[in-house]
């Protein structure tokens, strides 16, 4: 199997437009330190006290008015918790390459997903349409090899260009803000209350809990290029689907019925750091139904592969 997904990764590599899409999203993270910058909200003063007060007025009334967002409430009065926790311990708040990395994890991964349909939306469509399906299904590997190193090698590449944008994220945030920080901790809020850990550790569990947003994208992307022919189909149905399912779930937030949306539970950093946007949820049940989503689609696509007929 490891010689099939190495060969598949050399595919994927080989391709100037793959490292135009790499660029992209390293392009992305600059863009949110500029943003920063021109913003100012990395800047403190020594009048951050009275900032951080203002900040809370504007905060409890964007949070009061009649047509905000469930999310858009939700974020006020935790950062309203967060700013008064500073307040209370006199801890001046601050902009590192640490904690930079950590609030830019989520927008790094759904950037990559996004450059990751392409790759997940080709990598079997487009052995049909050239014609090179051929030379693979002539050799000794078996059809469930080939489909099996083609998805690992589409979920690396997302992963890995996930990593590369976290580093450079620091990389980058530690030449414009300073590497300190590292020994800091990570405030959130859940149940109402501030919490703290090791920045490292929010890092870590920043990456690993919002990867399910990139399994669900890459796979849906798999499951479309293998089940039928048209790289260009898979990718616009992928990228539709994955849009609209992040915006519902942002939208819909705290509904019921989000429960049973699979989008509703690509970030699993509430059950850690916060609180579940539907009471009751579960980690375990979040993940049961991201593997249940995961064996459907390939449950559809798989057989479609195995079985079809090459001419």
């Amino acid at each position: 199997m490891i010689p099939f997904i190495r060969n598949e990764n050399m595919k994927i590599y080989k391709r100037n437009r793959t490292w135009v899409m790499i660029a992209i999203v390293l392009l992305f993270v600059l863009l949110q330190i500029v943003n920063i910058k021109t913003t100012g909200r990395d800047a403190v003063s020594g009048k951050w006290r009275a900032q951080l007060e203002q900040q809370n007025v504007k905060l409890r009334e964007e949070a009061s008015k009649p047509g905000a967002l469930n999310i858009e409430v939700k974020q006020a009065e935790k950062n309203m918790l967060l700013n008064q926790y500073h307040l209370d311990k006199n801890i001046p708040p601050s902009t590192n390459a640490w904690n930079f990395a950590v609030s830019q994890v989520r927008n790094i991964i759904i950037a990559v997903a996004l450059i990751s349909i392409i790759i997940a939306g080709e990598i079997v469509a487009g052995e049909f349409t050239s014609g090179t399906i051929k030379l693979l299904l002539t050799r000794s590997a078996s059809r469930t090899k080939i489909y099996f190193s083609k998805y690992i090698a589409a979920l690396l590449f997302g992963l890995l260009v996930t990593a590369a944008g976290i580093l450079v994220s620091i990389l980058a945030g530690g030449l414009i803000f300073g590497f300190g920080g590292l020994a800091d901790s990570y405030f959130f809020v859940k149940d109402h209350a501030v919490g703290q850990v090791p920045m490292l550790q929010a890092l870590l569990a920043g990456f690993v809990l919002n990867i399910p947003f990139l399994l669900i994208t890459i796979t849906l992307a798999f499951m479309i290029s293998a089940a039928f022919r048209s790289a260009t189909f898979s990718i616009v149905i992928s990228l539709i689907v994955s849009v609209a399912g992040f915006v519902i779930a942002i939208a819909m937030d705290g509904w019921d019925w989000t429960k049973y949306f699979v989008f509703s539970h690509t970030d699993l950093t509430p059950f850690l750091y916060g609180n579940p946007s539907v009471d009751g949820v579960t980690l375990g049940f979040s993940l049961v139904f991201i593997v249940l989503h995961l064996a459907i689609l390939h449950l559809i696509s798989y057989p479609l592969f195995v079985k079809r007929d090459v001419v």
